[in-house]
């Protein structure tokens, strides 16, 4: 029965994507409970923009060039007639709406969902990750790109390999555990001016700022001395070179962390 439910929403997703060329509209099941967003590209950048409505609306395209096979050379006289410029597959169930593709082209994707939906955002090649306006639990990893997020209420984990991360909060979800950290990039996070936190903050290559009266504390992390069976009968005492502090008499975790870039903290 699941099977089939589930083969009758890809054919009406299908038929829509076909009938709608590269805009699809699709509905969230019940409106009154929580909605998620889940998106998984392999090439492509992904961008999410919160809205007055109750569906989400996807839009997808390809760029130019980014087909990995060769092209067949038009025979003579004839011309090339392209297909669809998108490359997704699109579902919905139980009020989760999950968007999947970039996978035999770079596509990206335009997605417009109701303001009050939590985001799973994840891409590995080919663009950055860009969200406004969005009011729930965001997370976002991207592999080679940048990730930016403005307007947005809740909570955020934000994690990059190679690119800037950018995130602005206008409010933060009391309670709740925030993490940005990337390999190669700066980290710029604004945050509400009351929140309460304790911060751990860690740049090899890098400096750290804030605006924040930040309570630092260096006694409560010693060393650690690693498990021998670890490291082959060897003696070995790791460093933690994070700073660790408060804002606001303390709080849940933040964690920023970045290996090749600046750290900035600021208040809104």
């Amino acid at each position: 029965m699941i099977g089939a439910a589930l083969g009758t929403l890809l054919a009406f997703t299908a038929a829509k994507a076909q009938d709608t060329g590269d805009r699809v509209t699709v509905p969230f099941r019940d409106a009154s409970k929580p909605r998620t967003l889940v998106v998984k590209l392999i090439q492509g950048g992904i961008t999410i923009r919160g809205y007055d409505g109750k569906d989400a609306i996807v839009e997808s395209s390809s760029r130019a060039g980014s087909r990995r096979r060769e092209r067949t050379p038009a025979p003579a006289g004839m011309h090339r007639i392209d297909g669809a410029a998108g490359d997704v597959d699109i579902t919905e169930d139980n009020n989760i709406v999950t968007v999947h593709g970039g996978v035999m082209r770079l596509t990206d994707v335009a997605i417009q969902v109701p303001t009050q939906t939590s985001l799973r955002l994840q891409t590995l090649n080919g663009g950055a990750i860009v969200v406004e306006s969005i009011s729930g639990e965001i997370e976002a990893e991207n592999m080679n790109g940048a990730i930016t997020i403005s307007n947005a209420s809740g909570s955020v984990i934000a994690n990059s390999m190679n690119g800037k991360i950018n995130v602005s909060l206008d409010r933060a979800t009391p309670g709740k555990s925030m993490s940005f950290s990337t390999m190669n990039g700066t980290i710029d996070v604004t945050l509400p001016s009351d929140i309460k936190a304790n911060l751990k903050m860690k740049t090899d290559n890098g400096e750290i700022f804030t605006d924040f009266d930040v309570k630092l504390d260096s006694s409560s992390h010693p060393p650690v001395v690693e498990d021998q069976r670890k490291t082959g009968g060897r003696y070995r005492v790791r460093m933690d070179k994070a700073m660790y502090g408060s804002i606001n008499g303390g709080g849940p975790e933040m964690q920023f962390v970045t290996y090749n870039g600046n750290i900035l903290i600021h208040k809104k």
